[in-house]
């Protein structure tokens, strides 16, 4: 049941996604201060639907790729990626999530979906080629991810409430 719940959540954010994409290209006016600042092919796709939601999102660096989409009320969510070639996907739907993502380095990914009330979830990654993902589905859920060096794995999945998990990996 859960996963086609997430099929349905992912096909919904992906149609809502190519819709407010076009929308908001047409609202970005270049500012002069930014004038000698290249994209270098970086990219941020971000969409916002329902009411209260905020997202502070920082890149710097090469070919940076973020997609985040917020449906609902009150989800939060600061992104923060420097470095190379580094990926994220997070998705917040429900009330009242809060996601802190840092990447640093190249080659890294995560992914993180919040889908209730209330969950946190903080990942933080330096090095190279590492990979996170964290899933909560339901409510009062904490998840700490930190990763640096080399190659890590980490998968975190909270189905159900009040559950925290912690993952470090040097």
């Amino acid at each position: 049941m859960h996963s086609k719940r997430r099929s349905a959540h992912l096909a919904l954010a992906a149609a809502l996604l190519l819709g407010s994409a076009v929308c908001l290209a047409a609202d970005l006016v270049p500012e002069a201060r930014y004038s000698g600042i290249s994209l270098a092919g970086s990219r941020v796709d971000l969409s916002q639907i329902g009411s209260n939601n905020q997202a502070r999102v920082d890149q710097s660096g090469t070919r940076q790729r973020l997609v985040e989409i917020q449906t609902g009320q009150a989800n939060a969510a600061t992104i923060n990626q420097t470095g190379a070639y580094n990926a994220a996907y997070a998705q917040q739907s429900g009330y009242g999530n809060v996601l802190t993502l840092e990447q640093a380095g190249r080659y890294n990914q995560a992914a993180v979906v919040q889908a209730g009330t209330n969950n946190q979830a903080n990942v933080v990654q330096s090095g190279a080629y590492n990979q996170a993902y964290v899933g909560q589905y339901g409510q009062n859920n904490t998840a700490n991810v930190s990763q640096s060096g080399f190659g890590g794995t980490v998968s975190v999945q909270q189905y159900g409430n009040n559950m925290n998990a912690s993952v470090t990996q040097k």
